[in-house]
């Protein structure tokens, strides 16, 4: 079977039309691969523009990954872009054979978004405005306030979610009070009232026998509630009591709560230890609604994701939320990590590098905190312009790099390398704290003021008492 092909783009008219051999050139041959090659080496302009992780200059990758082949060979092709777009850039000039011009917006304004006049700024400018071919830095698709651009075949699909500042440090001396839920401090305070309460109840009932039989009272019989409460705690605490049952009801009660005193006082120690041994801080923003409570606006220097809470959302947590994006000037990522006064907006699949190369502490910990509940999942790809003649050809090559997995292996691969490098110099720089270490006389300064405490209170108390009591003998006198 023999098929016909016609290919503008040859010089020569006999070399215009192109005959296919179903038989000999669809099997995996040369003579194929150089007939596909339609393009045969013609310009495309593509406007590409710096991004971390997925655009990136060549002198920004590590140079470890730079030594890989296939990473040369494509930077080579995109005129030293590397990254998910840089590669696959590169791959497609490869694959269908043109020369990519790259360039970067026009005005410096990177996506473009349409300004009050109905003019079009960035890339998005550039392309409306024929000043470029192809827009190659892979963005969400959506409406653009334009009907005259459209997208390629989608290279993956991602969620748009807010990042917080990382929770800070608990202070050594409130960490103690801290790891135990208030639930759990106030059912230990409940459980020693209510044990008291049920001695003192134990006791009434054994005096009404002792007061029937007309048997002895011993001693502690006639103990107040608030005297047992105290003994219950004690004994809770592991201290000695001086009041003890010799009456077999009441042993049996403070039997159960002398276990009760293994398991607390065990929990509580080994707790104790790991809050003295451990870092601890307070609680992250992992819902949208902890966020809104929160008050702190989100910051972007995107106009294209005012848009992340809808533009008519019903909901009116959204519609409180959308109440808070602010257009930045600045980097609302850096001022959210350093001046902790702003939340910001990423990409899910770009957040975890962004934090391990940019935003990470000397001691390993994160400055960035993702929330957990993301607003909107997108598909991305790259744009071009209405009707543009070669679309389908763009597209029938993505689409291989796609379904074959290549896109993901870039993208974890430049992942990977960027992390590494960043870790590899902290390493350097500086020494990790010891992973094991010494509990000093800081990490127990809270028992000590809990101590200082409980004797300036007690000192007030005698001075009270004191001279209540020398008043009361001067009256009584």
């Amino acid at each position: 079977m023999k098929l016909h092909f016609f290919n503008p783009f040859h010089a020569e008219e006999t070399e215009q039309l192109l005959t296919f051999y179903v038989g000999e050139d669809f099997a995996m041959s040369p003579t194929a691969d150089n007939k596909l090659n339609i393009f045969n080496g013609i310009p495309i302009r593509c406007t590409v523009f710096p991004r971390n992780p997925t655009l990136l200059p060549w002198v920004s990758l590590p140079a470890s990954f730079r030594k890989v082949h296939y990473v040369q060979h494509s930077a080579r092709a995109a005129n030293g872009s590397g990254g998910l777009d840089g590669m696959l850039l590169g791959n497609l000039a490869v694959a269908l054979n043109f020369t990519a011009e790259t360039m970067d917006a026009s005005d410096g304004q990177e996506y473009g978004y349409r300004l009050k006049n109905d003019t079009f700024v960035g890339s998005l400018g550039d392309l409306l405005q024929y000043r470029t071919d192809v827009s190659f830095n892979v963005r969400f698709m959506k409406y653009y306030d334009t009907h005259g651009i459209e997208f390629l075949h989608p290279i993956y699909s991602d969620q748009l979610c807010i990042l917080s500042p990382k929770s800070l440090e608990i202070p050594q001396w409130l960490a103690i009070f801290l790891c135990f839920h208030p639930y759990v401090w106030t059912s230990f305070v409940v459980v020693g009232f209510a044990g008291g309460y049920c001695w003192y109840l134990l006791k009434r009932w054994t005096l009404r026998k002792v007061s029937r039989y007309r048997q002895h009272f011993l001693k502690g019989d006639r103990a107040q509630y608030t005297v047992l409460s105290i003994e219950m705690w004690l004994v809770l605490l592991g201290a000695s009591s001086t009041y003890l049952p010799v009456r077999m009801i009441e042993r049996t009660l403070l039997v159960a709560f002398l276990i009760a005193n293994v398991i607390i006082s065990g929990t509580f120690q080994g707790t104790l230890t790991t809050a003295f041994s451990t870092k601890s801080y307070y609680k992250d923003l992992n819902t949208l609604a902890a966020l809104d409570k929160s008050e702190l606006p989100i910051g972007t220097s995107s106009r294209s994701l005012l848009d992340i809470f809808g533009n008519d959302s019903l909901n009116p947590l959204y519609q409180s939320l959308k109440g808070k994006l602010r257009i930045l000037n600045e980097s609302a990522r850096h001022r959210a990590a350093f001046q902790r006064d702003v939340c910001c907006i990423e990409r899910h699949s770009d957040v975890h590098l962004i934090i391990n190369t940019e935003y990470i502490r000397p001691n390993g910990q994160p400055m960035l905190h993702v929330v957990d509940e993301c607003p909107r999942v997108y598909s991305l790809a790259y744009i071009v312009r209405k009707g543009w003649p070669f679309a389908p050809l763009f597209n029938a090559a993505i689409y291989r790099f796609v379904e074959s997995g290549l896109c993901m292996k870039w993208y974890k691969d430049t992942e990977t390398a960027l992390i590494l490098q960043k870790r590899i110099r902290q390493l350097r720089e500086q020494e990790e704290e010891p992973a094991l270490r010494k509990l000093t006389m800081i990490d127990m300064q809270t028992s000590f003021y809990i101590m200082g405490l409980g004797m300036l209170i007690s000192f007030s108390v005698f001075i009270v008492e004191t001279f209540v009591g020398r008043d009361l003998k001067c009256n009584q006198l």
